[in-house]
């Protein structure tokens, strides 16, 4: 069964929040007026910056959810996603708290749903985004065909369009995940299933990944993305839990992002601070990966 397209009236957006700045309100406003309810999931904010929110809630008009301690984003996704199910909504805008969505973000993503031939598999529609720290395109959006969008194997979780009775049909975010691969997994398990992730061609938002410095390597210009170690810690047990996972289903995908995580580390050997810490923390994480041990909390 094929969804409606998506408007402001049947889309809801979650946005999960951990110790937001001050410009959070601007946010917040510009992808306000474009949804038809706001749902902010804070993880285990501090007192000030939770009476913020509480104020702002009152002041705007948002639903909060407050979690006394940081359970993750893929736990505090969730949480949004089942209040917006409960709500009767049918598609939910997926935001951290720190991007910037332009105004036309979700008539934009509307116009890819309707260009699209299968709606009925489509699980997600991701953002195209320029990049806050370099400035840089996540793709060139010129495409060849003139199509306002391509397909994708995996998109991130913020300026994400997420159907939702997919999400009902396939299953929550991986909880266990934490915070890094959890898009990635999803995306995956759809992927297995049959259904389809696109991207908007179209920029629609200015989104951070990681506090990005640029460095020169041979004759070329390379990134990194400066990750604390505890970071490291869950990029390495979730990137290895789900090669493992689906080796033999995504041999391809599980390669290519084995080589990109691969050359990440190698870069952040070479450029960042920490490096020992940083390794001692990807060793770790490579080894309960390995074993499925989601237990470790690491901070």
């Amino acid at each position: 069964m094929t969804s409606p397209k998506p408007q402001k009236a049947n889309t809801c957006a979650v946005m999960v929040t951990h110790r937001p700045d001050a410009d959070l309100s601007e946010r917040i406003a510009r992808i306000w007026p474009q949804v038809d309810k706001l749902v902010v999931v804070d993880n285990g904010s501090g007192n000030a910056e939770l009476s913020r929110l509480q104020q702002l809630s009152l002041e705007i008009g948002f639903h909060l959810i407050s979690n006394s301690q940081n359970l993750g984003v893929a736990t505090a996704f969730n949480q949004g996603l089942c209040q917006a199910a409960e709500e009767g909504y049918t598609w939910v805008l997926t935001l951290d708290h720190d991007t910037i969505v332009a105004d036309d973000m979700i008539e934009t993503l509307s116009a890819v749903y309707e260009e699209f031939p299968q709606r009925d598999r489509l699980a997600i529609i991701g953002s195209n985004y320029i990049d806050l720290n370099s400035g840089k395109l996540l793709f060139d959006g010129n495409g060849d065909d003139g199509c306002s969008w391509r397909e994708g194997k995996a998109v991130t979780t913020s300026g994400s369009l997420m159907c939702l009775p997919i999400y009902t049909a396939i299953g929550p975010l991986r909880d266990e995940f934490f915070i890094d691969c959890v898009d990635v997994e999803y995306c995956v398990r759809a992927r297995c299933r049959g259904f389809r992730i696109v991207l908007s061609r179209k920029p629609v938002m200015h989104h951070a990944v990681g506090a990005i410095t640029m460095h020169k390597l041979l004759w070329k210009t390379t990134t990194t993305s400066n990750h604390s170690p505890a970071r490291r810690y869950y990029m390495a047990r979730n990137n290895l839990a789900l090669s493992r996972e689906y080796l033999f289903r995504e041999p391809v995908f599980v390669l290519e992002s084995f080589c990109w995580y691969l050359k990440s580390t190698i870069v952040m050997c070479l450029f960042e601070t920490e490096r020992l810490h940083k390794l001692r923390r990807i060793v770790v994480g490579a080894f309960d990966g390995l074993f499925s041990n989601f237990g470790r909390s690491v901070k």
